[in-house]
């Protein structure tokens, strides 16, 4: 476990391989799963520059056990385009919509509230923050009798407002424009697959992202990257969405 420090002496990043207990992976196993129908849905085959989604960046599962794809799954938040300037209205996610996003809010459970707990320590005032952003949406959907929002918000245990499931992509080198730009944005990472290497570019560090590993920093500022290009992988990004906060 480290942390990188800069000049003024704030923690920008902190590694934590082997974070992650078996318990927690299977449950991602299981989420991912239960998914499994929207996950082969997600993969677009248009503008390269939609890089997050296109073919061209998934590999296939060598024994078919994971779906390569990437979707984006939060209680309440405005959809790809209709952000709150726009006179949108928060939404479910279309992923938890039916009965079958309850069983997937309670399977990423576990994995969120030690994500929680881990940026408790990591970012105390990012934590009270999401904590206050949270209750607050939960009495908004009350009030306005939004009962599905409701539920999974009363279900949801992270702090943070989506969680990303990235399941073999290869990753080139970006930023995340989406992400508060003072904010830690938490990755973890389980699967099999062979030893991969995340490259923080502008920072000059490189990690060994092994399966169990938790990395934490601020997304929108550090150019990141991975390359893997067999085995089974899924990535858990979790982050607060700018426009909720």
């Amino acid at each position: 476990p480290s942390v990188v420090i800069d000049s003024g002496g704030r923690i920008i990043v902190w590694y934590l391989p082997g974070a992650l207990t078996s318990m927690m992976m299977v449950d991602i196993h299981g989420a991912t799963h239960s998914m499994s129908g929207l996950l082969k849905h997600s993969i677009t085959s248009g503008k390269i520059s939609q890089w997050r989604t296109h073919r061209s960046n998934f590999y296939t599962s060598p024994d078919g056990m994971i779906t390569p794809s990437c979707i984006n799954i939060s209680p309440a938040w405005f959809q790809q385009g209709r952000e709150v300037q726009d006179g949108f209205s928060l939404e479910v996610s279309a992923v938890l919509k039916g009965a079958a996003g309850h069983n997937i809010t309670a399977s990423l459970q576990r994995s969120s509230i030690i994500v929680s707990a881990a940026l408790q320590v990591m970012h105390p005032d990012l934590y009270w923050a999401g904590m206050e952003t949270q209750v607050r949406l939960g009495k908004w959907a009350a009030r306005y009798e939004l009962n599905e929002m409701h539920h999974h918000l009363q279900c949801w245990t992270s702090i943070f407002n989506v969680v990303s499931i990235i399941c073999n992509r290869q990753t080139p080198p970006h930023r995340d424009p989406k992400c508060r730009l003072a904010a830690f944005d938490i990755m973890t990472t389980a699967g099999v697959y062979r030893p991969v290497i995340m490259d923080f570019m502008n920072l000059g560090i490189k990690f060994l992202y092994d399966s169990g590993s938790i990395l934490a920093s601020s997304c929108r500022l550090v150019r990141h990257y991975m390359n893997v290009e067999e085995g089974n992988r899924i990535v858990t990004a979790w982050y607060m969405r700018d426009s909720i906060h």
